[in-house]
């Protein structure tokens, strides 16, 4: 998914020409890209409106990539990054950012990871520093491993108290039967505890490298320059010369699939997923609109038919959920505690047969596309937000940062017949994956 769904009210962005209705001027203003003899692909932005430099770096590792026996391990190395480099010893990182008056953080996904550092300009090359002594030199210190496994278990145990996070995992790993999707990014309880230091070593050695990597400087710098220290730096390490290896695919869902959750409380909660698209794909964007059109404010079908006009509902919600590999389209909803489940149910499967059917009018359409496009260019109002959306659409899309070029015009140039064509394709029952969490009382 590309548009994020944010306040709005977007302005022009300091590093950026906003494309105009006609096509106009690039979105990204002089994006310098190049790749280093060991494999690193670097992308620049120079915009020296403010004083501060964001550099992110992502590797092509994910919980996608975990084979079995090493699920959460993405995850887990995230946490260790941290933890202590031949260079940096364990809490040096963050105090070090501190120091310099920054902030610095990381994430992972199904298909990457991702660190970052926003700093002032003329303290930035300090991240480079870093991050080269991560890439290689992460000790994975024995006593730092078992403590910190015992942060990543506890985290797990806090997500499966939560009210939606069971349901959803239960209803991907449904979903994916084949592909590593399957499987959660925090991984799997008993593979954590049975996980060796000396696995994560192997999976750090196959994954952390230059050539598994994309490096996104966004800021006050100019490139000739940072060009030099980056080579200084990461252009040092060497190159690992292993390719990411390539996964099972899913097949297609042959029927409906359907399961069922006990959890604590009155609520009746569901979650239905379907197979969808990739990230950057045109149907992605289509997907996009639809799901702004179905479930974002008070003017959207969902709220206007289940929440405020049924009254059988507090909460329906539509998520475009695309990915490096075909992605689910979400549909979930917790009903009011007299609400039956099975009404419940009926009504949301109305509803989008209804949209389907009809389409959106003309009104809704252009509500919804401003909407998103307020909300697309206000993701990108900071240098920070600038290199976590060029970073994301070069690990993400077959076309990398250019699909964000094309997004504004994409979008504006669908129309009612085609979100109906592409969501009747996807929407069918045998595609769809439907999961309940009821109060444990009606489940026995």
């Amino acid at each position: 998914m590309l548009s994020l769904i944010r306040p709005l009210g977007a302005r022009p962005l300091p590093g950026l020409e906003i494309a105009n209705s006609a096509g106009g001027k690039p979105l990204l203003r002089d994006v310098h890209h190049e790749v280093l003899d060991n494999g690193l692909r670097v992308f620049l932005i120079e915009s020296h409106e403010v004083p501060v430099v964001s550099h992110w770096i992502w590797y092509t590792v994910g919980s996608r990539d975990e084979r079995s026996g090493e699920t959460g391990l993405s995850h887990f190395l995230e946490h260790m990054m941290f933890k202590g480099t031949a260079d940096f010893p364990k809490g040096s990182i963050d105090a070090a950012t501190a120091r310099m008056g920054g902030h610095n953080n990381a994430m992972t996904s199904q298909d990457y990871t991702a660190y970052y550092f926003n700093l002032a300009s003329d303290r930035w090359a300090e991240a480079l520093k870093i991050e080269a002594s991560r890439m290689t030199g992460c000790l994975l210190d024995p006593t730092e491993f078992e403590s910190e496994k015992k942060v990543v278990i506890e985290e797990l145990q806090m997500g499966e108290d939560e009210p939606w996070r069971p349901l959803w995992q239960a209803v991907e790993s449904a979903s994916y039967r084949i592909h590593p999707y399957h499987h959660p990014i925090i991984g799997w309880r008993e593979e954590l505890e049975r996980l060796e230091r000396d696995t994560m070593m192997d999976y750090y050695r196959r994954h952390y490298a230059p050539d598994r990597a994309s490096l996104i400087v966004v800021g006050d710098v100019s490139p000739g320059m940072a060009m030099d220290q980056i080579r200084e730096t990461l252009g040092k390490v060497p190159s690992s010369g292993v390719a990411r290896a390539q996964v099972l695919q899913e097949e297609e869902q042959q029927g409906e699939q359907r399961l069922e959750l006990a959890f604590p409380g009155q609520l009746a909660r569901c979650a239905m997923a379907w197979h969808t698209c990739r990230t950057g794909e045109r149907n992605d964007t289509v997907l996009d609109l639809a799901s702004t059109l179905l479930s974002s404010g008070k003017t959207s079908r969902f709220y206007r038919g289940l929440i405020q006009g049924r009254e059988i509902a507090t909460l329906a919600d539509v998520y475009n959920e695309t990915r490096l590999d075909p992605g689910l389209f979400w549909v979930i909803a917790e009903g009011k505690p007299e609400t039956k489940p099975e009404v419940l149910e009926a009504a949301l499967l109305e509803e989008l047969d209804r949209f389907v059917a009809d389409g959106p009018s003309e009104e809704e359409l252009a509500r919804a596309k401003k909407q998103i496009l307020n909300s697309f260019f206000f993701s990108l109002e900071t240098v920070s937000s600038q290199a976590q959306r060029l970073g994301s659409a070069e690990v993400l899309a077959a076309d990398g940062y250019k699909v964000l070029e094309r997004y504004p015009e994409e979008l504006r140039s669908i129309q009612g017949p085609e979100i109906c064509e592409v969501l009747a394709s996807y929407l069918r029952k045998s595609n769809r994956t439907v999961g309940w969490s009821l109060p444990k009382e009606a489940t026995q």
